[in-house]
């Protein structure tokens, strides 16, 4: 209930899945410490309800034309980057090709049904695909394909710039971040909290015991036959 929902305090999250490795080019990312904070930071075009339905997010709604081979991406128009800097279909269509780009290197993965991506106009995206595909806007909500600014490239990337909930403070790969609120976050009754810290605890024992001793507030991938450990924490 927004309502009653409290704002404010630091949320700490104990994650499994970080390396020293870690990027936060969403093109490299492979595990959860790192998709966790780009979460944080950026947003995808799409993305799914708890119902498993595609919603709009930085795009404000899509069309297909010319059958399903062809879709039509209109832009939120009161979206700003961490920078300031106002979303445009620039923006959509270099994230989208340096995703595309990376991906073909090893492999088609998600984007293999992307032919082609164009502007038309400064807030609209038409994405051309190989062939019919009613599911296209579910592929939009993947965390590779979340969107950054037109230009980002080499250390930029580590930088978490996007139009996120939160901004970037601090990242140490496969130990700990930082994320602070962005207050001019256009997505409202989210981001409630004032900083995240997301902490690389790899053993799910220590995960479990951070829990429940009040160290982290929440944790990934805990094992079912402990979780009644849970009832300790108050």
């Amino acid at each position: 209930n927004q309502a009653t929902t409290q704002k404010g305090g630091r949320l700490r999250l104990g994650v499994a899945g970080s390396s020293t490795t870690d990027s936060l080019d969403p093109g490299k990312i492979t595990d959860a410490m790192a998709q966790s904070i780009n979460w944080q930071v950026r947003n995808c075009l799409v993305e799914v309800d708890p119902k498993g339905h595609p919603i709009p997010e930085l795009a404000e709604s899509w069309e297909p034309i010319t059958g399903a081979a062809k879709w039509m991406f209109k832009l939120r128009q009161d979206v700003e980057f961490h920078t300031g800097k106002a979303l445009d279909a620039e923006d959509v269509i270099f994230s989208i090709i340096i995703i595309v780009a990376k991906f073909k290197v090893g492999g088609q993965g998600i984007v293999d049904p992307i032919q082609d991506i164009a502007a038309d106009g400064k807030h609209t995206v038409v994405f051309t695909l190989k062939e019919d595909n009613a599911d296209f806007p579910f592929i939009m909500s993947d965390y590779h394909l979340t969107i950054v600014p037109a230009g980002t490239r080499g250390a930029d990337w580590e930088k978490g710039i996007g139009t996120g909930g939160y901004a970037l403070v601090s990242h140490e790969p496969g130990y700990n971040a930082l994320t602070k609120r962005n207050p001019n976050y256009w997505k409202k009754g989210r981001a409630h909290f004032d900083e995240v810290e997301t902490i690389g605890i790899a053993d799910v024992t220590a995960r479990a015991t951070a829990l429940n001793t009040g160290q982290i507030d929440a944790m990934n991938r805990f094992e079912l036959k402990t979780i009644h450990l849970l009832k300790r924490v108050t």
